[in-house]
């Protein structure tokens, strides 16, 4: 078996290829899980067809690090440039809770997306406000420039904004703008949950959960919530690359998600039948050697288990980490989760291989551009 290597100039989160840098300031948000980096100075400029030509189509985020995009708007419009100039043809997003009407209005050649973070309510536990996210969703309505928005409605608390009366103030909103929403609950990973107890802000999980790397919610909330959103007619969605994929027009939701679909909800989701039509399009035969730089070969299965649920990796495994379904990739040579991630991202199949927890890509994927 090869010895893995990886490029550690390149991080991927699980929905995105990332790019800038942190900062050592923010907008001090209690919540958030990336508290325990603001002392890290981050800094990543390799674009994606600077490693490999085949990139240009995965999805790209930009700043999101400790420091808002729009704290670094210079930055954030200068790496939005180099994207350009590159002919980045993937999703280019931009997070933010930051005051919208400051980012110039100017077009990009780009698939470039914003979306406007938003807590539901005015709490000392975010560093934000209900006033500044209304006036963010007003602004797109004077935008000349033909960007793609969406509200990430996150995280939702136990007893601090999982009420009917913030979920109904934020889907009018949604509705009001035609914008879909994503939502999710709070990450309580153990550096986060120290920090929490060190400053005495009383988070709490849901009651019969515990925290930890998946951010739950109650099942009666998420049906409270799944119920109100049908009602005000708004698109809502549980993972990440799902909205972008939808909002992005996009055949099937980039990080196959269709894979696990009671898991993450896909028979309610509004690209179920794309997602689900791609997944049964899969082909045995395919050609995949000019997108990903491993030997491989495809095979069927029913009942696939995840190699994170066999490693015990995965705090909350469900029944669909055993069931998994379909045509996959059969990889033996050792890979990262983001190789798994990237791999995905550019096919639309899972992988069946021996894979390690890392935010990195192995040195495989610039091999490749050599050739």
């Amino acid at each position: 078996m090869n010895e893995l290597k990886i490029q550690e100039n390149i991080l991927l989160a699980k929905s995105f290829y990332l790019l800038g840098d942190s900062l050592n300031c923010c907008y001090d948000c209690k919540y958030c899980r990336l508290n325990g980096e603001k002392e890290e100075e981050k800094h990543y400029h390799l674009y994606p067809t600077d490693i490999n030509p085949a990139l240009t189509n995965i999805p790209v985020a930009v700043n999101l690090f400790y420091g808002d995009p729009l704290l670094q708007i210079d930055n954030t419009v200068h790496i939005l440039k180099e994207l350009e100039k590159r002919n980045h043809k993937g999703p280019v997003i931009l997070i933010t809770k930051g005051d919208f009407s400051k980012f110039p209005d100017i077009p990009f050649n780009l698939d470039l997306h914003v979306a406007f973070s938003c807590f539901g309510t005015n709490s000392y536990l975010d560093g934000s406000s209900m006033v500044r996210f209304e006036k963010n969703l007003e602004t797109t309505t004077k935008r000349k420039s033909n960007y793609k928005y969406s509200i990430e409605f996150r995280p939702i608390i136990y007893q601090v904004n999982d009420s009917k009366e913030v979920f109904m103030k934020v889907l009018k909103l949604a509705q009001k703008y035609h914008l879909a929403i994503g939502y999710s609950g709070l990450q309580g990973k153990p550096e986060s949950t120290k920090i929490w107890q060190e400053q005495n802000i009383p988070l709490k999980p849901y009651p019969g959960y515990s925290f930890g790397h998946k951010k739950i919610i109650a099942p009666k909330v998420v049906e409270l919530f799944e119920n109100l959103a049908q009602t005000y007619e708004v698109p809502i969605f549980w993972k990440t690359s799902c909205l972008f994929s939808y909002v992005h027009n996009l055949p099937r939701d980039y990080n196959a998600h269709y894979y696990r679909p009671n898991e993450v909800g896909c028979f309610k989701c509004p690209m179920k039948e794309k997602c689900f039509t791609f997944k049964n399009n899969l082909e045995l035969n395919s050609n995949l050697t000019d997108l990903i730089p491993f030997s491989y070969e495809i095979i069927e299965t029913k009942n696939h288990e995840c190699i994170l649920k066999k490693q015990k990796i995965c705090e909350f495994p469900t029944a669909d980490c055993s069931h998994i379904s379909g045509k996959i990739l059969k990889i033996k040579e050792p890979l990262t989760t983001s190789d798994v991630r990237m791999i995905k991202w550019l096919t639309g199949y899972t992988v069946d291989a021996q894979f390690y927890e890392s935010p990195y890509i192995s040195e495989a994927w610039q091999r490749t551009r050599r050739k």
